[in-house]
C-alpha cells in the first residue's frame, strides 16, 4: 500500500517537504561520495601501473615517483609483468620465461663514482615466491657502472642456483656486513646483454649465506669491501632492487622498499647528538625517548623510521612543525630517513 498525504493538511505538507528535502540531500551526498571515490581511485591508479611483455619489445623502462623502473623479458618468451606502487614499491610475476628482470631504484648519469654521491642503503620487505622447481631466481640489490663496465649483485635470497655453481667463477672469499656473512664471487660474461648492448663485462656478487627477504642493507659497505679485494667499480649507472628469474616461474611483492643515499655520514657513538645537514636527533644514544628536529628550510618533509630488520616503525608525511617526538622505543639500532623534493637523507639512532 502506498503512502497518501493530505495536501490540505499543513502538517502533512510540512512532512512532505521535509522528506523531499532529505531525499535531495541524500542524492547530493551520494554524488559527493561517488565523486570522492572516483578521485581516490584515480589517485591510486596514478601509483598502480602494470606492464606486461609477452611479445614484441623485450623492455619497458621509465621514471615514476623519482625512482627508475625497468622490466626486461629476454626474447619476449612466456609472460613477464611488473606493477608499480607508490614510492619505490613494486610487484611482479613471470611464467615460462627465458630471462626475467624487474627492478626499481636510483639512476645516475655515469659521471660520478659511488663515494662521490654518498653512502647507499636499502630497507625492504618482500613476499618473494619463486614457484618452479627448475630454473633459478634472485632477490637482490642490483646495478651497473661504466669505465669499467660492471654488473653487480648483493643477493639476499635465491632459488636453485648461485654463481658459485658455475664454471669459471672466481671466489674472492667472504665478508661480514651488518652481522651477516656474504660470499664474494667475480665472473666474466662474454658477448652478453648489458646496458651498452651485447659485449664482454665483469660481474660482482655478494651472496648472503643466511637467506632472507626483509631487512636493511648497507650497500656502500659492499662497494668498499669489493674494492679492497681489487674488484674496482666505475661511474654509477644505477643502484636498484631487482627480482630476476631464469627459465622459471614465480611472483613477488615488495610491501616495504626504500633505496636511498646518505650524503652526510651518520654519527653513531657516545656523542649526545647526531647531526646531519637536515636532521638533529637527540639524545643519541637514547634510553627510548627521542626528539627529531628537521631544518625549517626543508619543504614538506616526510619521515620513515625502520628497525634493524627493515621493518617500518613509523611513517609520517608533511611534518608541519618540523619536529617529531618518539617514546618507548625498544633497544636496538634504527634508521631514520627523511624525504623531500625527490631527495633522501638518513641517519642512525641507537637506543640502549
Amino acid at each position: 500500500m502506498g503512502i497518501v498525504f493530505n495536501i490540505f493538511n499543513p502538517n502533512s505538507a510540512t512532512e512532505l517537504r521535509f522528506i523531499m528535502e532529505k531525499a535531495s540531500f541524500y542524492r547530493v551526498e551520494k554524488v559527493i561520495c561517488l565523486s570522492l571515490i572516483g578521485v581516490l581511485l584515480s589517485i591510486q591508479n596514478l601509483h598502480s601501473q602494470t606492464f606486461c611483455i609477452e611479445s614484441g619489445s623485450d623492455q619497458v623502462a621509465g621514471v615514476q615517483d623519482d625512482y627508475r623502473y625497468e622490466l626486461w623479458n629476454q626474447n619476449s618468451e612466456g609472460t613477464a609483468c611488473m606493477t608499480l606502487g607508490s614510492g619505490a614499491l613494486f610487484s611482479g610475476e613471470w611464467d615460462d620465461i627465458l630471462n626475467y628482470l624487474a627492478r626499481r631504484g636510483l639512476d645516475y648519469d655515469q659521471t660520478q663514482e659511488h663515494e662521490e654521491i654518498g653512502r647507499f642503503y636499502a630497507t625492504y620487505d618482500c613476499d618473494y615466491n619463486p614457484e618452479s622447481a627448475t630454473g633459478n631466481s634472485y632477490l637482490s640489490i642490483y646495478g651497473w657502472t661504466v669505465d669499467p663496465l660492471i654488473e653487480f649483485y648483493i643477493v639476499e635470497d635465491w632459488r636453485n642456483w648461485i654463481p658459485s655453481m658455475a664454471n669459471g667463477v672466481s671466489s674472492k672469499g667472504s665478508i661480514s656486513v651488518n652481522g651477516a656473512t656474504y660470499d664474494i664471487y667475480e665472473n666474466t660474461r662474454v658477448n652478453q646483454p648489458s646496458i651498452l648492448g651485447n659485449t664482454t663485462f665483469q660481474q660482482y656478487f655478494s651472496i648472503r649465506r643466511d637467506e632472507r627477504n626483509a631487512g636493511t642493507i648497507n650497500i656502500s659497505e659492499h662497494f668498499d669491501r669489493w674494492e679492497s679485494l681489487g674488484m674496482d667499480l666505475g661511474k654509477l649507472y644505477e643502484v636498484s632492487f631487482v627480482v630476476e628469474g631464469y627459465k622459471s616461474t614465480g611472483s613477488f611483492e615488495f610491501t616495504a622498499l626504500d633505496v636511498f643515499v646518505n650524503k652526510d655520514e651518520p654519527i653513531l657513538g657516545s656523542d649526545t647528538n647526531a647531526v646531519t645537514s637536515w636532521l638533529d636527533v637527540y639524545p643519541n644514544p637514547s634510553s627510548g625517548k627521542v626528539s627529531i628536529n628537521i631544518d625549517p628550510s626543508v619543504s614538506n618533509p616526510a619521515i620513515n623510521i625502520y628497525d634493524n630488520t627493515g621493518k617500518l616503525v613509523l611513517s609520517q608525511k608533511n611534518i608541519r612543525d618540523h619536529q617529531v617526538q618518539l617514546s618507548k622505543l625498544v633497544s636496538g639500532i634504527y634508521i631514520i630517513n627523511i624525504h623531500s623534493s625527490g631527495r633522501s637523507y638518513t641517519t642512525k639512532l641507537l637506543v640502549n
